[in-house]
């Protein structure tokens, strides 16, 4: 099984579980504005609060206005709110917390609250009942929410009444389990808090049939290839450095001893080349004027530009990065490996989860303008009053105003509306209908808004949203780029950075491409907008680009450590030893006044201190020959003229 069917299950249930955790928040949030709108409610009766409300959303099942003193019910909507479990103390607590309930049919209900105002001093309680939202599952995929006790509450597919299917899912340690020829992939994905619902310990889960036979294998030789060309390169650099370079520094370390320790009779022996090798002629040369014997050999040779054990180490670095960057290219994935049709098939279901998510994005935003348009109380001072405290509340708006019959703005909140004709565009809204309108198709900032007819229609409402306001519906873990474009095909929005009006990047056959239109609904049917998503092949599990992942990640890693160590190699012992070299021909050649200083305390800073012995003996060797010279030696001849 292909570890990118599990990721991809995985990232399917963090959308569902992050869309779900959105609309629960975004329920129990509209639910207290459109009843603080209410503003006056001591002149409404129960029965005209709950008409306002359902005239402006369809998202709750139920509504209820109950006394909060005496708990008694004033007015209901749809389906029966279940308020059996509310007490006294908690109708009166005012912060009442959204929570969980079973419903009559035992189906799970939000309830949501908010409290009201009434006539006389007396208050209300407003009550909600909403449906966990869950998407509407095709194939053969299946979708649970389960509570804190990983219990199944509720659930949508075709294949949630599988008996084994929901062990699998209450078993919250098991993500793949074998079914006939094929298995059950399992993601799941915790339900995250939201500032108003929170402690509720909901889960989501998603399971799908995956046939057998559905992973895309890599080459399974490539490892155990690399693993055996790089312990031979280990190998060989090993012995060119203990060759080259270890050895023969022993030896020197040897000899440069026993020569500071008076043993002049044997004759120097190194066996190398390089530094090594020109350091044991001049310790041979050095050997040969301690004994008293002539030179014959003549002075060491200046070691400057010569070839050296440098030559070794770039040779050693030279078959390392030779490794480092072929196994890379030897595990080079693209054009050779196709992902298996369950990714193709988890890809789209995602670009449409994206394309639910900008729909119900519309949707709120068109309930949260109607809201404000037919729920403002007249005693308040109607729309114009209360659009700068609405704007405040609504992040995703730049702007916000009231345009006439005319198409001139009469009240506004918010930056000035860009220079747009909003005469046409009040005209294309039919009464009575809230839309979504693109208002331009050029220019540097694409500019839609979500309109709503106020009162006989004649003026409309304008809600301006701003270019980042579709970010956090397309931005989804694992879902690659995604763009959100117009009917012409070109960029309103994406998850990343874009150019306005711009077309999407075209897509190869190592990507996974997906696409699906924003509809549903009425206020999103003359859009025909669309959601565009590429992930490429390399982003995905696959075990190809896994394997030249991990190809990629073990060259860096050889690479690395190569520079570490053969930089400490130069830096420790190559640039001291080619210091030592100059100052040893130096010394062979007749300087006796540098003093030869050790740099480390190693071999190569032993070979220093025994030459810098050498170089006392010699001048002290120098100055007794000078003291027992006859007189006539001693005495500076004269010069002629």
């Amino acid at each position: 099984m292909s570890r990118a069917v599990s990721e991809s299950q995985r990232d399917i249930a963090t959308d569902s579980a992050l869309s779900l955790g959105a609309s629960l928040e975004q329920s129990a949030q509209d639910l207290h504005d459109a009843v603080e709108l209410l503003g006056g409610g001591s002149r409404k009766n129960p029965d005209a609060i709950l008409t306002s409300l359902t005239n402006v959303y369809s998202k709750w099942r139920g509504l209820a206005v109950v006394d909060t003193g005496s708990g008694r019910l004033l007015a209901a909507r749809g389906e029966a709110v279940p308020l059996d479990g509310l007490t006294a103390a908690d109708r009166g607590s005012g912060g009442l917390r959204p929570r969980l309930v079973a419903g009559r049919s035992g189906a799970p209900r939000l309830l949501s609250f908010a409290s009201l105002d009434g006539a006389a001093g007396k208050s209300r309680l407003v009550v909600s009942s909403a449906t966990l939202r869950l998407p509407s599952e095709q194939d053969a995929r299946s979708t649970f929410v389960t509570d804190s006790g990983g219990h199944i509450i509720t659930a949508v597919g075709k294949n949630v009444t599988n008996t084994a299917l929901r062990t699998a899912v209450e078993d919250g340690k098991v993500d793949l389990r074998r079914a006939g020829r094929g298995y059950l992939v399992i993601g799941r994905a915790a339900v995250p808090d939201g500032d108003r619902v929170r402690g509720l310990g909901l889960s989501v889960a998603t399971a799908v049939p995956v046939p057998a036979g559905t992973a895309a294998h890599g080459n399974s030789l490539i490892g155990p290839v690399a693993a055996g060309v790089l312990l031979a390169i280990g190998l060989l650099v090993t012995w060119l450095l203990v060759r080259h370079v270890q050895r023969p520094l022993l030896r020197l370390h040897q000899e440069a001893r026993r020569l500071a320790g008076g043993d002049v009779k044997r004759p120097v022996s190194v066996r190398g080349w390089g530094e090594a090798a020109r350091i044991g002629r001049s310790l041979e040369s050095l050997r040969r004027r301690l004994s008293g014997e002539s030179d014959a050999s003549g002075p060491a040779l200046a070691p400057s530009r010569r070839a050296g054990l440098r030559t070794v180490v770039l040779c050693c670095a030279a078959l390392v990065t030779a490794w480092a960057v072929a196994l890379p290219l030897l595990s080079f994935a693209e054009g050779r490996t196709q992902a298996p049709a369950q990714a193709a098939q988890d890809q789209r279901h995602r670009a449409q989860a994206a394309a639910d998510r900008v729909r119900r994005t519309l949707d709120e935003n068109v309930a949260d303008l109607s809201s404000i348009a037919q729920l403002a109380d007249d005693s308040r001072g109607g729309i114009s009053a209360v659009l700068h405290e609405q704007l405040l509340r609504h992040e995703a708006w730049r702007s916000l105003y009231l345009v006439d019959a005319g198409g001139h703005v009469v009240a506004r909140s918010g930056e000035a509306p860009y220079g747009i004709d909003r005469a046409a565009a009040a005209r294309s809204v039919k009464p009575g209908a809230p839309a979504v309108l693109q208002l331009n198709t050029s220019g540097t900032t694409p500019v839609s808004a979500a309109v709503v007819p106020v009162g006989d229609g004649r003026r409309k409402l304008f809600a301006e949203l701003r270019p980042d306001a579709f970010n956090g519906v397309l931005n989804r873990p694992g879902l690659g780029r995604s763009w959100l474009v117009d009917a012409r095909g070109r960029i309103i929005a994406a998850n990343g950075g874009f150019i306005a009006f711009s077309t999407p990047p075209g897509h190869g056959r190592t990507t996974l491409a997906a696409d699906a239109d924003v509809s549903g609904t009425p206020a999103v049917a003359g859009l025909h907008w669309r959601v565009v998503t590429h992930k490429p092949l390399s982003w995905t599990r696959l075990a190809a680009y896994e394997t030249e992942r991990h190809a990629e990640l073990a060259g860096l890693l050889a690479f690395t450590a190569m520079l570490l160590c053969l930089g400490w190699l130069e830096l420790a012992v190559l640039r001291p030893l080619r210091a030592l070299d100059r100052s040893a021909a130096a010394l062979a050649s007749g300087d006796r006044t540098s003093v030869i200083y050790p740099v480390h305390h190693d071999e190569v800073g032993s070979v220093a201190r025994s030459l810098e012995l050498v170089r006392q003996q010699l001048v002290a060797a120098g100055r007794r020959r000078r003291d027992h010279a006859p007189a006539t030696e001693r005495r500076p001849q004269p010069q002629s003229t």
